[in-house]
């Protein structure tokens, strides 16, 4: 008698070696999580903005640079990121950044004037830069191609945005507002969330199914179905045609505009809030979240309708730019629309479905960025999260002045416009043009 004869069989006759195995999922909750944490964190300037204009510790004109400057550091970490996360793996990474970026989260409590604030902002743009080309790897990695886009719809928005949302609820609402603590000691208490998150990632994350102990190979196949898989026999091999220039071109062009509505939303929605409307501690923590939310729910409602369509309409280039490029239509209508409102709890009721329909476009982003890069996924992240902090560089300066000049309304108009350039860029970007293939 051999010993296959004694194989468990399921109910449904199949051997369960055979099945796919679901460590995917477990995969997908932590890369949910380190998205969630990182905005988090990273959205708590926001929040401790306009009280660090309130106690006179910068001027505006000196907020706007600051604003800006994590972009700097941001840009130039990100192909190094993503080349770690590439060569050296997620499970190494992100654990590292984030312990530092939850160690920076707590600089501004210390630094003393524009200088120390100024060293805070340059610190969290290189620590937290690595986190979303890694996180690009691991959807491409872990996903199965079928269901990517929808599931990195909610890793890079639903996931990131409601980390958003819940940091001026966090940090303003319950823990200024309600346990009256101060905006330094609710800095601290925020950043202990991150070195819980750094070691259970460590422990329960691998850089690949066939790595993984829980997967099997079956579910190792599974999500390989479909893509180019690189081995010290095949490398990766890089195609830089003329077309394929034009295309990140144009792909760059989206990212480097699309940063400046998330400028307005992370970074000056508070500071409206309390100055021009005169809202508390708790309400502003409260209506700040709103749009965020909004952003939060439509990621995750673009990624599933970018793989419904391109199920659909059979036409995967056709269904990315109809969900990227017509949602920041919508969105630009209904960021002038809110504009005619003077209650600012109205105004952001119309800017959450403006930021809903805004975020819609991430997932495609990230989706863009799977369908071109394959294997090198990180690199192609990072070099396109490059070019959009550069937009978030150049944006606090920008729109510091278009504040000045024209108030918040020519902020928001100014912002509406941005978005139907960034439709014209999408406009012209084909996700089916693969930068790496196969020798």
């Amino acid at each position: 008698m051999s010993l296959s004869e004694f194989t468990p069989v399921s109910a449904d006759g199949l051997n369960p070696a055979s099945r796919p195995t679901n460590v995917r999922w477990l995969v997908f909750g932590l890369a949910s999580a380190a998205s969630y944490i990182n905005y988090v964190h990273r959205y708590s300037w926001g929040v401790i903005k306009p009280y660090l204009l309130e106690d006179g510790v910068v001027t505006e004109k000196e907020m706007g640079w600051l604003d800006g400057l994590i972009g700097l550091t941001y840009g130039l970490g990100q192909f190094p990121g993503g080349l770690a996360g590439d060569l050296l793996g997620p499970h190494l990474v992100i654990p590292v950044v984030a312990v530092l970026w939850s160690f920076v989260v707590i600089v501004p409590v210390m630094a003393k004037g524009v200088w120390g604030l100024a060293g805070a902002r340059l610190s969290m743009g290189l620590v937290q830069a690595p986190c979303y080309p890694c996180l690009g790897k691991i959807t491409q990695s872990w996903f199965p191609r079928s269901i990517r886009t929808s599931l990195q719809g909610f890793v890079s928005s639903f996931a990131g945005r409601a980390g958003g949302a819940c940091s001026s609820l966090l940090i303003a609402t319950l823990l200024m507002g309600v346990f009256e603590l101060s905006w330094q000691a609710a800095l601290v208490i925020s950043a202990l969330g991150g070195f819980v998150f750094a070691v259970v990632f460590f422990l329960l994350f691998r850089n690949s199914p066939r790595e993984h102990p829980w997967a099997n190979a079956a579910e190792a196949e599974l999500i390989e179905s479909g893509e180019v898989v690189t081995t010290a026999d095949r490398p990766v091999h890089w195609d830089w045609s003329p077309g394929n220039i034009r295309n990140l071109l144009a792909f760059f062009g989206a990212s480097f505009s699309s940063t400046f509505a998330d400028n307005l939303f992370v970074f000056w929605m508070p500071t409206f809030l309390v100055q021009a409307k005169d809202f508390s501690p708790v309400e502003m923590g409260v209506f700040a979240s709103l749009p965020l939310w909004g952003g939060a729910f439509g990621g995750l409602c673009g990624g599933i309708l970018n793989d419904w369509l391109i199920r659909t309409i059979g036409n995967r280039r056709r269904a990315r730019r109809l969900v990227a490029g017509g949602c920041k239509v919508i969105a630009a209508a209904l960021i002038c629309c809110s504009l005619y409102f003077e209650d600012g709890r109205v105004i952001m009721g119309v800017l959450f479905f403006c930021k809903f329909f805004s975020d819609m476009s991430q997932p495609t982003w990230w989706g863009t960025v799977t369908d071109i890069g394959g294997p090198a996924a990180g690199r192609v992240f990072g070099m396109a999260n490059t070019v959009g902090a550069a937009g978030l560089f150049a944006a606090g300066p920008i729109m510091m002045w278009v504040k000045s000049e024209y108030g918040f309304d020519g902020l928001f108009y100014f912002v509406g416009g941005v978005y139907l350039l960034t439709t014209l860029f999408w406009s012209q970007v084909d996700c089916t043009r693969r930068l790496v293939v196969e020798r």
